[in-house]
Order: C-alpha cells, then structure tokens, then sequence
C-alpha cells in the first residue's frame, strides 16, 4: 500500500523521493473544494462509508466523485481520516510543544470529536494516551540525512472507552459530539512537549460493521513548517501530527511518510499549567495558550493566546457533566496575541472545563476555578 513518490517542500527547498500511501485524490483538489465551518459541526450529520458486507472498504484516502459523502472533515469529507481502516492503522497522535523552564503542567484528560458508527455487537475500544517525545536522533527509514524530531514514544497517561461512548451511535443519522475524556489520575507533572491521541486495536477482515474516525481539519492548514534544514546536509522532520502503521510499522510523520497529509486532528489536551517564575505557555501549530488569569475567579477570568495568522476562534465553558455553559465567538482575529474576557459573575462555584479551538483546526483545553 506505499510507493514513493516526489514531493517539492518549499520550507525545505528541496525534492527527495519518500514512502508514502497511495492517494486517489490530488491535494489541489482536497485543498480547494471543500469548506470547514468549525463553528457548525456541533449541527453536522454524516454518513458512515460501508461495503456490502458493512465493513470499512479502505477510509485512508476517499474519492469524492465516487465515494459517499462521509466524516471525518467536521462532516465534510477531506479525503483522509484517522480510524479504522483497510490498512488495519493502530494510532493517531498529534504533538504539543511546551517549555518546561519556568513552569510544569499536567495533563488531565482529552476533548475529541469522532464520527461514524459501530454493530449492535461491537467489542472495539479507544485508548486515549498521553506520550512523551522520543529521540530526534532517529533517523527515519525511508532515506539518508533525515531525522524526525521526536515521535510518541513513553506512554504517561491513558484512558480505555468502548466506542459506544465516544459520542457517536449505530444508526446512520446521528449528531456528532465533542466530549471530554477526564483520566483517573492526571499525568505527573511535565516539563516539556508531549502528545496526546489514541490507539485501537482493529483487524479489517475481523469484527467487521464498525466505521469510526477521528475528525480533522482540511489537508492544508497546517501553519508551522514541516522540515529544518541542519548544517552539513542533515534535515530535521518536524513531527506535527503522526500515525501508528499496523505490522510493526511504528510511528510515522503525517507529511513525509502519510500521503503529505499537512491536517490538524481534532483531539486537545486538558492541560493545568502550574507557573513558578513566570507564564510559560503550550504551542500547537497556530496556536500558543497561555490560560486563564485570575485562576480561581470570582467575577471575570482572562482568556489569554496568540496566533500565528488570521483564524475564527471559539471558546466554550462547560461543567464536569459536560453541560455547556457559555459559547464564545470571535472572528478573524489577527495574527498577535489575544485576551477573550469570560463573565463568571453568574456561575456557581466549582470547577469547569473550556476549550479554545480555531477554525484552522488547532485547539487546547483547560481547568478552571470559580469562588465566592
């Protein structure tokens, strides 16, 4: 199911032949047909793909011109997707890059949004996890003078769900849900970049009626650059995004190694950041989170962030039961650094959980504390 290929990486300046899937749809294609409104996929109805025999065909890479309309792009369908697949894929893991010098923090669970369905009988399972960075000192198989710059290596934290609790259900309409998946206990405390996401034990020619995958933003939206060119020759993969091949393929860059794919996949950190000597803040991609201020609040709380270009941006607050309580949107905010100001005036004391997600498809949770 791989070839090589030739890939022009402009941040790289330069062309080298790489193993990669097979694609049926060009990425000019997937990069200017289809539209993402983040703000509306709480509303979005999809179609999970089946075969005859109701079993996913191949979910990796989907024709449009042939292919039902299926998930997996916040409802519409980008062309590739992150879950059970023909190719038998064990995870997905995005990373999230954070500077320990000043502060610590903790991961205390994940948001995700899926969508598909499952059988009546199902068994399967997600894992959600939280990995610390392996070495940048591994070399990546496919070609000489490149190195990834870490991909999930010691798990830290996780989490098992059957899929019938990952907000999706077994009938071919449904609604989408975004839910928070709180651990057991919070990792330890970290003092550098992690990745969060999830595995699934998934066999194709096995168990078969089950079609789920984690959402993601288009093929394209990606903003950080994808390689750093090193002294004498030497190439650094930036590992954004990274799937688990099957067979003992281990883990594999998203844009070297799985169709070029530059995505952002819905699945955050809940993240409690504890600062001793000054802000620190956590990256991914576009954007870079600093927290809430005050935190415990009695009145009002700041919601303080950057970005790196011009997004949407949605903040929303809800209690440990998952109950929304208050919606926030702003849009096309600029390129800089933003503060959103959250009334907590009418909020009974306790802990709440929020999430600020851009319509790029980047995004990060947190915890935060009302008193009175």
């Amino acid at each position: 199911m791989k070839k090589l290929l030739l890939l022009t990486l402009a941040t790289a300046a330069f062309t080298g032949s790489f193993a990669q899937r097979t694609s049926t749809v060009p990425r000019a294609t997937q990069m200017g047909i289809y539209n993402l409104d983040v703000h509306n996929y709480y509303n979005t109805k999809s179609t999970a793909r089946t075969t005859a025999s109701g079993d996913t065909l191949i979910l990796s890479n989907i024709d449009p011109a042939s292919d039902t309309p299926t998930l997996f792009l916040a409802g519409v369908d980008s062309g590739y997707l992150t879950g059970t697949d023909a190719y038998g894929d064990m995870g997905y893991a995005e990373r999230y890059d954070f500077n320990g010098s000043d502060s610590t923090l903790e991961v205390i669970g994940v948001k995700a949004i899926f969508a598909g369905r499952y059988s009546d009988t199902t068994t399967k399972k997600v894992n959600f996890k939280v990995w610390d960075i392996g070495s940048q000192n591994t070399a990546d198989p496919n070609y000489t003078g490149f190195f990834y710059s870490g991909l999930p290596n010691n798990t830290l934290d996780s989490l098992v769900v059957p899929i019938n609790l990952i907000g999706i259900n077994d009938t071919n309409n449904y609604l989408d849900t975004f839910k928070a998946y709180l651990f057991t206990s919070p990792t330890a405390y970290l003092d550098s970049s992690f990745y969060v996401g999830y595995e699934i034990n998934y066999i194709p020619t096995a168990l078969k009626g089950d079609t789920i995958g984690l959402l993601c933003s288009l093929d394209g939206e990606r903003t950080s650059s994808v390689d750093t060119v090193l002294g004498a020759g030497d190439t650094v993969i930036n590992v954004q995004n990274a799937t688990e091949f099957s067979g003992g393929g281990g883990w594999n860059d998203n844009v070297f190694d799985n169709d070029g794919i530059q995505d952002n996949l819905y699945i955050f950190p809940i993240v409690v950041v504890k600062y001793t000597t000054g802000v620190s803040n956590v990256r991914r991609n576009n954007l870079t989170f600093y927290g809430n201020f005050p935190n415990p609040a009695t009145n009002s709380t700041n919601i303080r962030f950057s970005l790196a270009t011009e997004v949407d941006v949605t903040v929303q607050i809800e209690d440990l039961n998952g109950n929304i309580i208050n919606t926030i949107k702003q849009s096309k905010l600029s390129a800089g650094e933003h503060i959103i100001p959250v009334n907590t005036s009418k909020m009974a004391a306790g802990d709440y959980l929020y999430i600020i997600r851009t319509s790029g498809g980047d995004g990060i949770g947190s915890k935060m504390s009302v008193i009175k």
